[in-house]
Order: structure tokens, then C-alpha cells, then sequence
């Protein structure tokens, strides 16, 4: 049974026609509860552009380590890159209220326009160190794919951002490990930063900012 109705077909076809360079989705899966569906969405997906590829790899693969896919020790992890990105990631399923936010950053990988402001766009390219943000998300949350979706144009316009998106149920031990409690929580380079709520990209920025420091 298909996983996107025929109506979620037609709204991502509209969204797809913006694509215009090709975008690989690098799923890395074992033997983990949504790993099928994941693949099988990406599948469905990759059904409605030429320019959207999608790889299925093993979690214990060349490729996984090289992309470090498996720090987390399970999938399914989901990487889009354009041949060059890899701070795009996803643990866990991108679906429920976070399926719309991965469509578009398909989108943006493709395009290389974020939509962010350009004096965003210039403190972002002055750091000049590793960055990773961890957006801890629930499917059901409607507050956290706005959260996911401004790491992941961080990540776009910086290299040195790797932004992740982990569904909290998915990947339970980390987020107790985070003591996540409410979503979005965003941790940036672990416990450098960490704040709850989808800040605007301004406010996001300088949270990013304050951890670095």
C-alpha cells in the first residue's frame, strides 16, 4: 500500500517543479522499526522527479561511516546531498508534520537558495568552526519542522554546520541522554547551547552564536 495519497503526490509534484540540480537522498538502514517506510517514502518521492536519486545503503556500510550515519547506532539516517552537502541530515522517519519541511528542503538542496536574509547569510559564512545542531522533533509536533528547516539552511550556506533533525521516540536513549522534555529542542554542539521552540531565524542565529562563544 502506497505511503503518500494521491493528493500529497500532487502537491509535492508542484513543489518538485522548482527542483533544478540533482539531489541523492542517502538512506542508511538496519534492522530499525521505520527503516522500510523510510525507504519506501523516498522511493515514492524519487517516483516524481528525475532529479531526485535515491541510494539505500547498509548502517554498517563504507559509505555510513564515512558519512559518520551511524554515531547514533541505529536507522534509519537520511543524508541530502547535492554531490557536496552533507550537513543535511535526518534520524528517523521525516514524515507527519515533518514530511512538508523535508519535501522543501529537497527543494532547497537542489535550488541552493534558502530564503535566508543576507546579513544572515554573511555571519553564517564567518564561522569558521565545526557546528552541529541537534533539532529533537516529535511527528505530531507542528511547531518543530520550522526548527528543522532553519538548521538545515544553516547547514546549507556553511559547510562547517552539520544540522540534524532526530525524532525523540525514534531515537529515545539520546533523547534522554539530552533530557528532552518539550520539542523543538535544539542542542548546539551538545551542551554548548540548547534552547526549546522554534526560535526565528535571527534569534536561532544568535543562539548558534552565544554557543560558539
Amino acid at each position: 500500500m502506497a505511503i503518500l495519497s494521491d493528493q500529497n503526490r500532487g502537491d509535492v509534484e508542484e513543489v518538485f517543479a522548482e527542483m533544478t540540480d540533482e539531489v541523492t537522498a542517502y538512506v542508511f538502514t538496519d534492522d530499525c522499526e521505520y527503516c522500510e517506510d523510510t525507504v519506501e517514502l523516498n522511493e515514492e518521492l524519487a517516483e516524481l522527479s528525475d532529479l531526485y536519486t535515491l541510494e539505500v545503503h547498509d548502517l554498517d556500510s563504507e559509505l555510513a561511516e564515512q558519512y559518520d550515519a551511524d554515531r547514533y547506532g541505529s536507522g534509519p539516517v537520511t543524508i541530502l546531498t547535492d554531490g557536496e552537502l552533507e550537513g543535511v541530515q535526518y534520524f528517523g522517519i521525516p514524515s507527519g508534520q515533518e514530511f512538508g519541511a523535508y519535501v522543501r528542503d529537497i527543494v532547497a538542496v537542489s535550488t541552493g537558495e534558502t530564503g535566508l536574509d543576507d546579513d544572515i547569510k554573511a555571519e553564517l559564512a564567518e564561522i569558521d568552526e565545526p557546528v552541529n545542531i541537534k533539532v529533537f522533533v516529535t511527528l505530531t509536533c507542528p511547531h518543530c519542522p520550522r526548527a528543522v528547516e532553519t538548521a538545515h539552511k544553516f547547514a546549507m550556506e556553511n559547510d562547517n554546520i552539520t544540522s540534524e533533525m532526530v525524532e525523540a521516540q525514534e531515537y529515545m536513549e539520546l533523547s534522554q541522554e539530552f533530557g528532552v522534555q518539550g520539542v523543538p529542542q535544539v542542542n548546539i554542539n551538545d551542551h554548548d547551547g540548547e534552547f526549546t521552540g522554534a526560535q526565528p531565524e535571527p534569534q536561532f542565529l544568535e543562539q548558534v552564536k552565544n554557543a560558539l562563544n
